[in-house]
């Protein structure tokens, strides 16, 4: 019988109103961002004044926005302001509503396609699996992933300890157990 990892680990999944209302104001304007993240499921309705499109500071503005987003969702986001100023700051402003109902709404899905299923693979049973089956321990790792309302099954590790994941591939349970553990060997965290 093999050992198991007696360190910590926790990975810690959860949702970014920041990025998401990010992505959606990105795919409302078609903003092409230069991750190449998918389209957002459920695209909300947005209303945009004709001449934003053809902007050409929106784009830049937009990645801003994105990478303080992204920032912001490594803390408690709710102490950063949504708002990212400038034109974009006020499409947002002019769709909050809208934004934040298509929000709850994705936060919901994340939240149901979380919850395993009857025989779908525990992260802890996955990792106790791994150890026994080869031998090396794992533990003392901590990541925080974040579930973001796009298409496919987006797997994107953005640090060590960071990584970004499609709600889609959540529904795909073994998929991400199978994926999570191959980065923490990969990386050897």
């Amino acid at each position: 019988m093999g050992s198991v990892s007696s360190a910590p680990w926790e990975v810690a999944l959860g949702y970014s109103y920041h990025l998401a209302a990010a992505l959606a104001v990105r795919d409302a304007l078609g903003i092409r961002d230069p991750l190449g993240l998918p389209a957002v499921v459920a695209r909300p309705s947005l209303a945009v004044d004709a001449t934003v499109h053809s902007d050409r500071g929106v784009d830049a503005e937009w990645l801003r926005w994105w990478e303080r987003a992204l920032a912001a969702s490594e803390q408690d986001e709710s102490a950063v302001p949504l708002s990212p100023g400038g034109l974009l700051g006020r499409i947002v402003e002019d769709n909050r509503d809208v934004v934040r109902l298509w929000s709850a709404e994705r936060k919901r899905d994340v939240a149901n396609a979380s919850r395993p299923g009857r025989g779908a693979p525990r992260m802890r049973d996955a990792v106790r699996e791994y150890e026994r089956t080869t031998g090396t321990r794992l533990g003392g790792f901590r990541l925080k992933v974040t579930a973001l309302p796009i298409t496919g099954t987006l797997f994107l590790p953005i640090s060590t300890n960071r990584i970004l994941i499609s709600a889609e591939l959540l529904r795909h349970r073994e998929e991400y157990v199978r994926r999570v553990i191959a980065h923490v060997t990969a990386e050897g965290i």
